[in-house]
């Protein structure tokens, strides 16, 4: 999602790194999947986007354990 707003934004990845006052290479771990924004920078992002990219939507969505047989 973020992403696309950045690809659809016409600001380089550079303007977006010094927008959310971080490292391009922080950028790109993030956009990348390899990296969680703190809090911190998910407000940061969701501000910067408008709301468009909201700070829980970098909140993992748990997985449900599997029912366990009872016998």
């Amino acid at each position: 999602m973020l992403a696309t707003i950045i690809a659809e934004s016409g600001l380089t990845r550079s303007a977006w790194a010094d927008r959310l006052e971080i490292s391009k290479s922080h950028l790109s771990d993030v956009l990348n999947g390899n990296r969680q924004p703190s809090l911190d920078l998910a407000v940061k992002i969701e501000r910067a986007t408008d709301g468009a990219v909201p700070a829980s939507s970098w909140i993992p969505v748990p997985t449900p354990a599997p029912e366990k047989d009872v016998a």
